[in-house]
């Protein structure tokens, strides 16, 4: 099962969400928010069956605003997208997600969120 977090903020394209399995929602005041974010943020847990993981995620890095990301993992690998790019990785590969850290903090996410679980 593909399991993720989506923040409804994130979105520039709210209809990438319209056929996401959504199995919570919940509201979280966010201390220190970037220049560009709110103070609270809406977060979408979600699951899909793992075959639609790669066609999920990459529908949502399409919808999302710069500097944002989603994460999401199955039980074997992590998949995290930003807008217009989407990685995938087997958990625990520190090289990997090294990358997309890298990645990150070139379109402007700050260090501080850069911290979704395996």
């Amino acid at each position: 099962m593909l399991t993720g977090i989506l923040l409804e903020e994130s979105l520039e394209d709210a209809a990438a969400v319209q056929d996401l399995h959504v199995v919570a929602t919940e509201r979280w005041p966010i201390p220190r928010p970037a220049a560009f974010q709110p103070a609270v943020w809406t977060a979408l847990r979600f699951q899909e069956e793992d075959g639609r993981a790669w066609e999920i995620m990459d529908r949502l890095s399409r919808a999302l605003k710069p500097a944002w990301y989603v994460n999401a993992s199955t039980d074997t690998a992590v998949y995290v997208a930003f807008r217009g790019r989407l990685f995938s990785y087997g958990k625990g590969d520190a090289a990997a997600r090294a990358q997309v850290v890298r990645h990150g903090l070139s379109v402007g996410v700050p260090a501080r969120q850069l911290d979704w679980p395996e």
